[in-house]
């Protein structure tokens, strides 16, 4: 059994502010240590119940943010840094895994309450797939499917948990805590939250043969609604992307690895001023 982990910062308990997630801010080093936790909590029961084999992308921030050192040094591997041509899901495509989990992820923009909620980037209001809004979760759920993997289980706050149910069906999911406004949650402590992934972990393989990855729904038309009205207008002169309205921008991708290439790009540029 192979396993494959796409963690994130904002879902993680006790994070709960923007400070939380960068570099050299108030807390963020021991934000890392949290995530780092239920990372290796999931990566542990993961081999516990018998994975041969757990692939984790680090995907939040800087693509750096977990504690190589910390996790388990045998049978676990590592995806860093950016850019990577899958995004958030990269290694996805690297052979056969029978299962897919989200640890700390988050609400996407627009959805509310939920700690820090966004989708991609902070200048990226909305993302629209073959006319559908997606979340994070939706897009790196259908990056899975097009590999044929079934998301089996998730962790974040209950907001995102209840997202999750709805756009996911009968997965396995872990509400590590609750989020008030967009900046202040009621938050399970490190070592419950940490207990709570794993027993989660342990379920969904328990019962591993009742998910089965859902068709993917490619090729793709891709809308970006970005508040960041000089990146609309560079985007515009690009071949390939069409402007639809002020602060919107479609362009098409063929399969997974060009939509994930797409959604990145557009995630991470930031153009300069002349």
């Amino acid at each position: 059994m192979r396993i494959y982990i796409s963690a994130d910062m904002e879902g993680i308990a006790g994070v709960t502010a923007i400070n939380h997630l960068i570099p050299g801010e108030f807390e963020y080093d021991r934000a890392r240590e949290w995530m780092t936790g239920e990372v290796r909590a999931a990566c542990e029961a993961a081999l516990a119940a018998g994975a041969e084999e757990v692939v984790v992308s680090d995907s939040h921030g800087n693509g750096q943010s977990l504690l190589v050192e910390k996790l388990p040094q045998e049978k676990v591997t590592l995806v860093r840094s950016w850019p990577r041509p899958m995004f958030m899901m990269q290694g996805i495509e690297d052979g056969h895994f029978d299962g897919a989990m989200f640890i700390g992820y988050h609400l996407g923009s627009r959805q509310y309450p939920g700690a820090i909620a966004h989708t991609v980037a902070g200048d990226v209001i909305e993302i629209r797939i073959n006319g559908k809004v997606m979340s994070e979760t939706m897009i790196c759920a259908e990056t899975a499917a097009c590999y044929g993997v079934p998301v089996v289980m998730v962790s974040g706050d209950a907001g995102y948990v209840a997202h999750a149910q709805k756009v996911l069906g009968d997965v396995e999911c872990a509400a590590v805590k609750e989020s008030y406004t967009g900046r202040s949650v009621k938050t399970l402590l490190p070592a419950a939250a940490e207990k709570l992934v794993a027993e989660k972990v342990a379920a969904a393989l328990a019962r591993i043969n009742d998910f089965h990855s859902p068709d993917p729904t490619g090729p793709y038309e891709v809308e970006f609604f970005v508040s960041n009205l000089l990146k609309v207008d560079w985007l515009e002169f690009l071949p390939g992307f069409e402007r639809v309205d002020s602060h919107t921008v479609r362009a098409s991708a063929e399969n997974a690895v060009a939509l994930n290439k797409l959604i990145g790009f557009v995630g991470f540029y930031q153009p300069r001023a002349v």
